[in-house]
C-alpha cells in the first residue's frame, strides 16, 4: 500500500464488519467535505480507501478491502489498514479506537449512516485513553468525527 502518511503504522485491530456489495460501491464513490463542520474526505483507488482530514489534507487512515464469502452470498471486509502515527498530524488513542474510527468515518461519511453505537464507543475509547471522562460527548464527536449527518444526494445509494 502506497501512502502519503508521515509515519504510517499497520493496524493490529481491524473493523470486524462485512460490507455488502452496495455499501462497498458507495464507499468507492467517496466523499468530499464542503462544510467546515465535516472533518473527513474519503477517496478510493481500486480496493484501497483513503481517509484524509478535510482541513489539512493529511491522510490519517488507509484501508484495503478484500472479498469475503458469507451466508448471504459475500461482501467486503477490510483486510489490511494503516494509521498515521505522527502526533503532529493525528492523535493515537490505541488500536481499538483506530478500528472504530475507521469504520465510523466510512459509515457516517461514505454511507450517511448515523452509527450511534460506534459514536458512543469512540467517545468511550477516547475517555479511556485520555483519562478525561468529563469531556462532553458532543465535543469529542465534533473534534474527531465532525457533523456528517446529512443524507446522500438522491442519485446515490
Amino acid at each position: 500500500m502506497e501512502t502519503s502518511m508521515a509515519r504510517p503504522e499497520s493496524l493490529t485491530v481491524l473493523p470486524a464488519c462485512v460490507w455488502s456489495h452496495d455499501e462497498r460501491d458507495a464507499i468507492r464513490l467517496g466523499y468530499v467535505s464542503l462544510a467546515m463542520e465535516n472533518k473527513w474526505h474519503v477517496f478510493s483507488e481500486g480496493d484501497t480507501v483513503r481517509l484524509l482530514r478535510s482541513w489539512t489534507g493529511h491522510e490519517v487512515y488507509q484501508a484495503e478491502f478484500g472479498p469475503v464469502e458469507t451466508s448471504e452470498g459475500g461482501g467486503w471486509r477490510i483486510v489490511r489498514a494503516e494509521a498515521e502515527r505522527d502526533p503532529d498530524r493525528y492523535p493515537d488513542f490505541g488500536p481499538e479506537f483506530d478500528a472504530v474510527m475507521l469504520e465510523l468515518v466510512l459509515r457516517t461519511y461514505a454511507l450517511s449512516e448515523p452509527a450511534a453505537e460506534l459514536r458512543a464507543l469512540m467517545v468511550s475509547l477516547v475517555a479511556d485513553a485520555t483519562g478525561r471522562t468529563d469531556t462532553p460527548s458532543a465535543m469529542v464527536q465534533m473534534s474527531l468525527l465532525g457533523m456528517r449527518t446529512d443524507p446522500p444526494p438522491a442519485d446515490r445509494p
